[in-house]
This record gives structure tokens, sequence and C-alpha cells, in this order.
């Protein structure tokens, strides 16, 4: 989940960006036929002998997502958009099961969504070493069937706040190697990740793999428990992977973390007003609502915020590589042994939610090799999520937190799919320009998303319209480009064909946007159409030739 703003400045700038029966539904789209195709005899004038009919065998497709080239590539080639919501509880006394039922699911495709971020609880899963709650687990299985049911991919998050349920939620209180350190609470619940004795001490005993009570470590224990999940899951196609770990935290890891950055905030302040304020009063000050909200002001100008969220960088980086990787490094070890189909989503470091540069590093598979199915799934964050000051978001610095997560997707060479971001709770219109950047910063990159969360009251918010928005969920061959001219009220979606696809491009258009016009270029001889069933469904025919498709679609005039 998002990261409350701390009570002092430091915290703040951290924090707030901050084996039983399987189910196995169908894919999305069948795998074709594997019957083969009989080529017939052809005749001349002269009426040679013909050889004997060829048997053709149309490539085998797998039934899973998979990866292709930092791209999602779904059971039919195409490439794949994700694009959906977290569904989550992180309520003990309901089990770690959340209030959404099937009705909740169809709802999520009628707003042109295909993927859910689902959440699922290590304390729910394992409340006693090595032994898992299969009541438990029925219930995940029955929220995977009512995302098949609805065409939605499913995603498990193996979820944590403040590490354990002792604080918060994630481990059990069994892996919960606090050793009987105390728990300090502030004004806001994540405080606790800077405050906290114990959260630190659980932390740094996870990173440390420090034996659990059955004598062994708890990293492993953690492992196993992802192991054990995907055992059950390993051939089920609409689950198509799994995020590792929410938000790891560096615990006591990065001591001068809020020292850098204070520091880095007063040296950018002193650039521009000629005083240089100590870190104590800058802290102090962001303490009270009023010197907070002035220090939010401060951080508008993208330089100061700049060097504020570079200052730990490599620090943060140095960090991730020793103990993030291997970390994940464990747990695809585990995995793979027992499903090779799925893929591994890799979280940053909870600190790179605001912007600054992630240090991660690509798995390696069993055979020594790159793990072939692995994508990059970070957060997202302005630093007024969580305050009284969330509707002055800064546009610059949303798009340099969005810039630079795509950098790291290209160095890193896999898809980017944002697995949180929002956090806009009931917000009203106010927030609407904020949820509007965002998501053209989305089409501006091409990433997939999840937005956090299906609370109750996204159905009636302001801002849904930028979640229920017109996306390309598959597209038959390479996306350019796509997106929305908010002025002209048009959309443009631009790709390259691929004459090896047979299924066709499918977009998303929401209903309320009104077209009733398009024209496409270097399309198929056959006319593209909305879907006589899901109404809200462009379908366009693939072409089976390699072309570059440019397709623009229109509203009607208000």
């Amino acid at each position: 989940m998002r990261i409350a703003i701390a009570s002092s400045f430091l915290i703040a700038l951290v924090a707030a960006l901050g084996c039983g029966k399987s189910v196995q539904p169908t894919p999305d789209v069948p795998p074709p036929t594997e019957k083969p195709v009989v080529v017939p005899e052809t005749t001349t004038q002269e009426a040679t002998p013909q050889p004997p009919p060829v048997a053709v065998i149309p490539p085998k497709r797998s039934p899973f997502v998979s990866v292709k080239d930092g791209a999602f590539i779904d059971s039919e080639g195409r490439q794949l958009l994700l694009h959906g919501m977290a569904v989550i509880s992180k309520d003990p006394k309901e089990n770690y099961q959340s209030w959404h039922g099937p009705e909740d699911f169809a709802q999520m495709r009628r707003w042109g969504m295909n993927c859910i971020r689902l959440g699922i609880i290590w304390d729910g899963l394992e409340p006693e070493p090595g032994k898992f709650d299969e009541e438990y687990l029925k219930k995940v299985d029955q929220r995977i069937e009512w995302a098949r049911d609805n065409k939605l991919y499913v995603f498990l998050d193996m979820h944590q706040d403040l590490f354990s349920v002792k604080y918060s939620d994630g481990a059990p209180e069994w892996a919960t190697l606090d050793e009987g350190l105390p728990h300090t609470t502030g004004a806001v619940w994540s405080d606790s990740y800077q405050l906290s004795a114990a959260v630190k001490k659980s932390f740094d005993n996870f990173w440390a793999n420090k034996p659990g009570p059955d004598g062994v470590g708890v990293q492993e224990r953690f492992a196993l428990a992802w192991q054990h999940v995907a055992k059950r899951y390993a051939d089920n196609p609409t689950v198509i992977g799994y995020d590792l770990f929410n938000e790891p935290n560096e615990g006591s890891g990065i001591p001068d973390l809020q020292i850098l950055m204070a520091s880095a905030f007063a040296e950018a302040m002193a650039a521009k007003d000629g005083t240089k304020p100590d870190v104590l009063s800058v802290a102090s000050k962001w303490m009270d609502p009023k010197g907070r909200s002035e220090l939010m002001t401060r951080l508008q100008d993208i330089d100061i915020f700049t060097k504020v969220v570079d200052a730990p960088q490599e620090a943060v980086q140095a960090f991730e590589r020793a103990h993030v990787v291997p970390m994940f490094q464990r747990v695809a070890n585990a995995i793979r042994e027992v499903d090779t189909n799925h893929i591994l989503f890799l979280e940053t470091l909870m600190a790179c939610n605001m912007g600054i540069r992630t240090g991660l590093e690509p798995l390696m598979g069993p055979d020594g090799q790159r793990d072939p199915l692995q994508a990059y799934a970070p957060h997202g964050y302005d630093i007024v999520v969580d305050t009284p000051d969330l509707t002055n978001a800064s546009n610059e610095r949303v798009k340099l937190i969005f810039d630079r997560h795509a950098e790291s997707g290209k160095r890193l060479n896999m898809p980017v799919l944002i697995g949180e971001w929002g956090a806009y709770g009931g917000a009203g219109p106010a927030i609407v320009p904020t949820a509007e950047f965002t998501v053209r910063e989305f089409e501006r990159h091409g990433f997939s998303d999840t937005f956090w969360e299906y609370g109750r009251y996204v159905k009636d918010a302001a801002y849904l319209p930028a979640l229920h928005r017109a996306i390309p969920l598959h597209v038959a061959g390479s996306l350019v480009s796509y997106g929305k001219d908010p002025g002209a009220g048009s959309f443009l979606f631009v790709w390259n064909e691929d004459p090896a696809i047979t299924a066709p491009t499918q977009i998303f258009m929401p209903e309320d946007e009104k077209i009733d016009s398009w024209d496409i270029s270097g399309g198929p001889s056959v006319s593209p159409e909305f879907d006589q069933n899901e109404k809200t469904m462009f379908i366009v025919p693939p072409q089976g030739k390699a072309a570059e498709v440019q397709l623009k679609m229109m509203r009607k005039p208000s």
C-alpha cells in the first residue's frame, strides 16, 4: 500500500512515497487448435503428377502470459497492456479476504480493466512454520475464479505494511524477530518505519535470514511460502505472476538516509534563498501543519525536489543490490522449482516510490541465464499523498517519478507495470487534474498499471473516468504509441502489425467517449467495428501483413 506522510520531514519523504486443489481456468482467448491443415493439390494444364498433401502444423501457443522484448505477450502472441486495480483485505478478522464479490469483478471488466493485483498476506497463508491454511487458499481460489469468469488476469501480491501482523499486516508473529524491542508509533501509522525499533529490527533479521522458532531462516521460510503458492497455481493461466514483496523497507540498513535528504533540502533552499536552515529546524517545521504546507510549496520547485531525491540514490541502490535482489533471487529459486510458467514482478525499495532511481538487477534462472519471465513493478506516489495537500500535487514531480521508472524499465529490459499509484480515496473533483495527468504519463510511456485500490468509494469517485479510460488491451504486433487528445476529443493508436498473429487488436473504448467515427491507415481490408457482445471493445481484424497501422477515433461533437 502507499505510505502516508510522516510526522517529520525526513520520515515523510521516505515513507509517503509511499498444495491443495488447483483452479485451472481457461485463458482469455483459447489457443489455436493443433489439427493439421491440409494443403490441397493444385493442377496444371498438363496435369502433371503432384506430391502428396503436406500437413502444416500451426505453431503451438502457450496459454500463459509471457514476456518478450520488454513487453507482456498474451496467449495469441499479441502485446498486452495490463490495466486494473488492487483488491485486498489486510484485516485478520476477515481472514484477509476482501469485501469484493463476483459483481465487483464484473464491474472492473465493464470499466475496461483486464487484471487485478490480488493481495495475499503471509500471516493468513502460513499461521505456523511450514503449515498452510487451506481454507484461506480456497478463498483466494474463489477470487481467481471470479477473475477468470470476467476476463481478468491476476497477479498475486504478497503484501506487508510495517513488516508484520504485530504492527500492521504481513509476516506472522512467529516470523517477526523483533528481539523484544519496543514498538513506537507516530502521528501517522507509517512513521513507525523510522521510529519503531521493533519494526526496524524485524526487517534487519529478515534481511539477515535469522532463524525462526523452528531453526529455519525467516527469509527461507518466506521463499518456501511462495513456493507453496506457486505450486498451487503453476498450471493456472488466469494467474500471470507473483509480486514478490510489497514495498521492501531498509529497516536500519541505511542509517544516514534521512540526513542525506534533509541536508540536500537545506542546501537547495540555501541556493534559492541565500539562507541555509539546519536539519533540525526543517524537521521541526514539517511537524507543524502550517509549516509542512509551506515546505510542500517549496518542493513544488522541481530543482529542489530533484536534489532531495537524488541525495540518497547511491545508498538506496547499494542496499537494493546487497539485500533486496538476493532476497528476490532466493524466492525466485524456490518458485522456479515448481513453476516456470509465471512472471516474477519486482518492486523497488519503498524510498523509490517518490522518484529515487532503483538499483534493481534482473534475476537469474535455474540455468544460470537471465530468467525470461520478469517484470518491473514499481510504485509511484507524489509526496502529497495522505496529506491535506493531496490536491496540490505537482505535475513536474509526477513526471519525474514516472520518467525515472521508464528509464529503469529500459535499463532492465522489462515490461513496466506501475503496481500502485493514486491512493486518492474519497477525494473530490479537485484531484481530477492530477489523475488525468498521471494517466497521460502512462499513455506516453506505454505502462501497464494497477490503481491503489478498489475501495467502496471508487464507483462514485470524481476521478473514475481516469481509471475507466480508452486503452489498447491486446495489440496484434508491437504498440508504437497511443493516447487521448482531451482538447480535440480524439484518440490515436499506432502499432506495427505482425503478420504471424491471427487474433485481432482489441481496444477498450468507454461509451461515455461517444465515439462515432474513425479513420484507419495501413489497416486491414475488413473494416474494424465494435464487438457485438462486449460493446465497448473495438475490434481491428488482423491484416496478415507487416505494416504500421494508425487508428484515429473521434467522438461526437457536444
